[in-house]
């Protein structure tokens, strides 16, 4: 079973800020209950594990690599 992260607790695991989490919102895979703004968002566990891996790990060692 697929565990979901609510926005306060993606904030935790990422060690960002609320309005981090706001701003990058769209990029993040995620699913919304609704269509309106204010609709309730999770976030699955094993995308979001592999969007940053995708998007952090490989510039954190593409930038190693030029210093």
């Amino acid at each position: 079973m697929t565990k979901y992260l609510n926005k306060k607790q993606l904030q935790d695991e990422l060690g960002v800020s609320q309005s981090t989490i706001q701003r990058k919102l769209k990029e993040f895979p995620r699913i919304k209950f609704g269509k309106y703004k204010n609709s309730r968002v999770l976030f699955p566990r094993p995308e979001i594990d592999e969007y940053i891996k995708k998007n952090f790990m490989v510039n954190s060692v593409t930038s190693e690599r030029l210093s």
